[in-house]
C-alpha cells in the first residue's frame, strides 16, 4: 500500500466563539480558520460529489471543526450517539497523533487512530484502536464533544430531499491527545451510505477497491500552528 497523498495542513489558533451555536461558530472560524475542501471522489461507483468545504481552527481547548455542505440528500435516522450516523447526511474526520515522520510519512494499516463521525443532527459515533480492534468512547467522553447542527429536530426537511447544511463541532483537545504545536496524522471526510445518491468523498485521497475510510496509510499530515 503506497501513500499517494501529499496533503498538509497547518490549522491556525482562534479565540473561543462569542457564542456558541452555528452562527458565533462561523463568524469566527470563517474568519479566522483555514479552509479546505473535502472533494476527493476517489471511487469510480460514487461519482456523485456533494460540495464540501471544512474550516478548521483550534482554541486552548479545543479543536473547532465547521463542514459547510452544499447540493446533499437529507437523511438523519441515527439520533442516539454511537448510532449508524455514516448511513446519515454524514461528516468525519479521522486522526492519529503518531508524530509525523518526515522520514517516513506513512502510517501502517495497524496504526492507532480515532474516528468522529457525525450526521446533519450532531449525533456523533467515535470510537479508537487500530483498523481491527476498536473501543467506543465511552458516555461521559461522548458529553465532552460540543456539536453544533444548523437543522432543528422538530423541522427536519423531507428524506431524500436535496439540501444544503452546517455542523459546528467543537472536540477537547485532551481526548485528541494533542497540544499545541502537536503535528500529527489525519484525514476528513464526507459519506452518506444510505442517502438518495450515496457518495464517499475525502480530503487526503484513498486508494482501495472499495471505499474505506479506515485507512490511516492514506492519512494527510497536519500541525496545531502556535
Amino acid at each position: 500500500m503506497t501513500n499517494i497523498s501529499a496533503q498538509k495542513l497547518q490549522i491556525p489558533l482562534i479565540a473561543e466563539p462569542l457564542s456558541f451555536d452555528i452562527q458565533g461558530i462561523r463568524s469566527e472560524i470563517e474568519l479566522r480558520g483555514v479552509k479546505v475542501s473535502i472533494n476527493k471522489v476517489n471511487w469510480s461507483a460514487y461519482p456523485y460529489q456533494p460540495l464540501v468545504d471544512l474550516y478548521a481552527g483550534y482554541s486552548k481547548s479545543h479543536l473547532w471543526l465547521l463542514y459547510e455542505v452544499k447540493r446533499d440528500f437529507f437523511r438523519a435516522k441515527a439520533m442516539i450517539d454511537q448510532g449508524t450516523v455514516w448511513e446519515d447526511s454524514c461528516v468525519e474526520f479521522f486522526i492519529s497523533t503518531a508524530v509525523v515522520n518526515e522520514s517516513s510519512p506513512m502510517l501502517s494499516t495497524n496504526s492507532f487512530y480515532r474516528n468522529f463521525e457525525f450526521n446533519v443532527l450532531g449525533t456523533c459515533l467515535s470510537a479508537y484502536g487500530n483498523k481491527f480492534d476498536r473501543q467506543r468512547l465511552s458516555a461521559d467522553e461522548m458529553k465532552q464533544i460540543l456539536r453544533f447542527p444548523c437543522i432543528n429536530k422538530l423541522n427536519l426537511p423531507v428524506e431524500g430531499a436535496e439540501f444544503d447544511w452546517q455542523l459546528g463541532v467543537a472536540i477537547p483537545l485532551t481526548v485528541l491527545g494533542l497540544r499545541p504545536g502537536n503535528s500529527f496524522y489525519g484525514n476528513f471526510y464526507k459519506c452518506g451510505n444510505l442517502t438518495l445518491k450515496p457518495h464517499f468523498l475525502s480530503w487526503s485521497e484513498i486508494e482501495s477497491e472499495a471505499p474505506d475510510f479506515h485507512l490511516p496509510p492514506y492519512f494527510g499530515e497536519l500541525e496545531l500552528v502556535i
